[in-house]
């Protein structure tokens, strides 16, 4: 298996990771934040439109495709922000296609994502995950990653 690098999100690979970031975005939130299908989807399309309002060209927003020896595996999104600490990039998707997990190229996809952050002048890389994504989290854990907020829920 050859190197794994990033390389900008192209216009067409931005239109069909939208749908469907989108659709199952809506499905983590409606679970999470206790939403019905359809105030979910609603969400999930406004926080998506104010992010992205110019899909690849928004402001500070990077999106890039992962791939290995020239094939897609995956992407990865982050912006620029501008913190009393310095800048900070905030990663708000990183995924790899279904075929390709379990192969340690998760790892990799995010000291790439690191070093692209690194590259643009971050000086620290935060994220959020959902509780229940267990291989996300030991991953985060593994690469230094420290919890910093932390949300709970009882069912009662």
């Amino acid at each position: 298996m050859g190197e794994l690098s990033l390389r900008p999100m192209s216009q067409d690979e931005y239109v069909a990771w939208r749908e469907r970031s989108e659709r199952e975005y809506a499905g983590e939130i409606a679970t999470s934040r206790d939403l019905d299908p359809e105030a979910a989807a609603a969400a999930s399309a406004g926080e998506f439109a104010q992010l992205l309002p110019d899909g690849l060209a928004s402001p500070d927003m990077h999106l890039f495709t992962a791939v290995v020896d020239d094939e897609p595996v995956g992407i990865g999104w982050f912006e620029l922000r501008q913190r009393a600490s310095g800048v900070s990039a905030w990663i708000f998707d990183i995924r790899l296609d279904e075929d390709r997990r379990g192969q340690g190229l998760g790892r990799r996809l995010l000291d790439a994502l690191h070093d692209a952050g690194r590259g643009l002048g971050a000086t620290s890389m935060t994220l959020n995950v959902f509780g229940d994504n267990t291989p996300a989290i030991r991953l985060y854990e593994s690469s230094g990653y420290a919890v910093t907020a932390q949300q709970m829920r009882k069912d009662l």
